[in-house]
Order: C-alpha cells, then sequence, then structure tokens
C-alpha cells in the first residue's frame, strides 16, 4: 500500500490540499491500496533535542516519517516570500532534503486555497504520479495473487464442481467440529 504523510507546516488543521488528494484518491483508498496521512507544524517538535542544531531535528523528523510512510509533501503558504528568505523553516527543510538524499521522497507543494477554481499543474502532477503508483502496485499484487492460485488452478481443474464443493463442505464441517470439541475441552 502506498501511504503519502501530507505535512502542513503552517498549522495543525488541515489543509485545503488533503481534501483535495483524499477526493482525488477516494477509489483507491475504497480499495485500501493508498493511505493519507496528516501531520501539522507540532510535527517538528518529533525529535527535539536541547543543543542540537534545527536540522538535525528535522533531518530526524524527517526519517521517522519517511519510516512510516512512502513519501512526504510538505505543505507550504502560497506567499513565496517568506520561502524565498535563507533562513525560512521551508529553506531549512529544502536543505535537509537536498543534503540528505530525500529529494526522490520529498516534495514541497503550495496548499490550495478554497477560491481556487483550477488545480494547480503541480498538483495535477503528483496526483498522476501517485495514481501510477497506486495502478503499477495494484498490477504487481494481482500477478503475485495470479501466480499463487495458479497451482490450485491446476490441482482442481479436471475435478468437477461438485466433486470439489462437496469435498470443501466436508473439509469445513471437520474444521468446525474440531473447534467445537477444543471449544468443549476449555470450559
Amino acid at each position: 500500500m502506498l501511504s503519502i504523510r501530507i505535512w502542513n507546516l503552517e498549522s495543525d488543521r488541515d489543509p485545503q490540499a488533503v481534501k483535495f488528494l483524499e477526493n482525488e484518491f477516494l477509489r483507491f483508498r475504497q480499495l485500501a491500496y493508498l493511505a493519507i496521512r496528516i501531520t501539522g507544524r507540532s510535527g517538528l517538535r518529533k525529535c527535539p533535542g536541547k543543543g542540537v542544531p534545527l536540522t538535525d531535528n528535522l533531518k530526524k523528523a524527517i526519517q521517522h516519517y519517511l519510516k512510516q510512510d512512502d513519501y512526504i509533501i510538505f505543505v507550504t503558504d502560497r506567499d513565496q516570500r517568506e520561502q524565498l528568505v535563507p533562513e525560512s523553516l521551508v529553506e531549512q527543510i529544502r536543505g535537509v532534503v537536498k543534503d540528505c538524499g530525500f529529494s526522490d521522497k520529498v516534495f514541497f507543494m503550495s496548499d490550495i486555497q478554497e477560491c481556487d477554481d483550477v488545480i494547480p499543474t503541480e498538483w495535477q502532477r503528483i496526483v498522476s504520479r501517485f495514481r501510477t503508483e497506486v495502478e503499477n502496485e495494484r498490477r504487481r499484487f494481482r500477478e503475485e495473487w495470479d501466480k499463487a492460485v495458479a497451482p490450485f488452478h491446476n490441482a482442481f481443474a479436471n475435478i468437477p464442481e461438485e466433486e470439489a464443493i462437496r469435498d470443501l463442505e466436508e473439509a469445513l464441517a471437520e474444521v468446525r467440529c474440531e473447534r467445537a470439541e477444543a471449544a468443549g475441552v476449555n470450559k
């Protein structure tokens, strides 16, 4: 299952981006092929350390979430001016991501505003990427499942359906009887 952590750097409340992704991936979420988890600004306190540089804490926090999730999407404020300041939190996180080699697992996206009529291209691209990955995962699972059940299909191919059902019902009856006996002994 693909797992995505949406990390809202501005607050602990859900960004519009989360609602957008949940709507886009509702079909996959129902099929248990995709998990969307949320973290807010408080996620930065996951690995606090007195006297430890902020970049070390950021690295630990990112590593912590990447152990749980396949990807992290940092949702940032739409106001890009603050993010261009070298000391800003976003720029420090970008530095940690680049220096620690998390670039293929971490994305920076601006939040989607409620008044937006058009979904930004960056969000359309990320949805397309994750949709493709989910579909590939489903395809791999289906291939593995087909390989696992092929011997059973081959073993039962020449047995009439009625005979296979009768044998299955007899086996189930035996199991139920054994469980009932075991439950009676345990009383």
